[in-house]
């Protein structure tokens, strides 16, 4: 086990499954104490990141609803104390045409994406203030840089992430605190590989640098990095990890 992190408490929304599910694993193997918040099961997180030689716990959490939000700040507290890094990964996405797109729907995909991530970096800003150290990390996607079609919904959420990374991290720069953001590209998550098919994973790979499918693993990766020490001197950015694709 890495001591990259050790004894950091790590507050990760959309734990459950692919990204957050890697990037809890991977900081776990490098000695955070991670707390999940996800609206689903994350039981097989937590033996992932335990196996790996952490310690970690799961809670269930609508991050869209701020008197949940406030009861997970609590709960991680009093569980591992306060976290100095915070990430946010969790994500509603699916597919329709922005003529078949109800108010509702759109309301949904905002209120996970951008409410959820304003509501965790809200809920646990305070301490690592006073601590004049902190990480805090949003997962937006490379979908803002290279639009397809019917997701606007999704693009634009994304797209407030950014804008929320770059005023947040002017903010709280004087505190120790840096704020970043990551974008992936597309990746062979459990739910990618089930609902995009082979033929779409085959022609992104054909437009990148780097001629293989991006994995979980490789978004956690950077993420350890955006959260480390290492990364001090860096913040208000967006970092693409899309294998070379597209450009920032």
């Amino acid at each position: 086990m890495s001591a990259r992190h050790n004894g950091r408490v790590v507050a990760i929304t959309g734990g459950a499954a692919g990204i957050g599910q890697a990037i809890a694993q991977r900081l776990a193997g490098e000695g955070a104490r991670i707390a999940i918040a996800d609206i689903a099961d994350a039981a097989e997180t937590v033996d992932l990141a335990r196996r790996a030689g952490g310690e970690a716990a799961a809670f269930r959490v609508d991050i869209a609803k701020w008197d949940e939000m406030t009861a997970f700040a609590d709960q991680v507290r009093a569980r591992f104390g306060d976290p100095s890094i915070v990430i946010h990964c969790a994500a509603l996405q699916f597919m329709s045409t922005f003529e078949e797109l109800s108010s509702e729907r759109w309301r949904a995909t905002q209120d996970v994406n951008v409410l959820g991530g304003f509501h965790l970096a809200k809920v646990f800003l305070p301490a690592m203030k006073a601590a004049r150290w902190g990480r805090i990390v949003m997962v937006a996607s490379s979908s803002f840089f290279a639009p397809p079609a019917r997701m606007t919904h999704y693009i634009a959420s994304k797209g407030a992430l950014l804008g929320l990374v770059r005023g947040l991290a002017a903010e709280v720069g004087e505190f120790g605190i840096t704020v970043n953001a990551l974008a992936p590209g597309l990746t062979r998550t459990r739910n990618a590989i089930e609902g995009v098919p082979q033929a779409h994973f085959d022609s992104v790979v054909a437009h990148q640098a780097v001629k293989r499918s991006g994995e979980p693993e490789d978004q956690a990766a950077a993420i350890s990095f955006l959260v480390s020490d290492d990364a001090g001197f860096m913040s208000g950015q967006t970092m693409l990890v899309d294998g070379g694709e597209g450009h920032v």
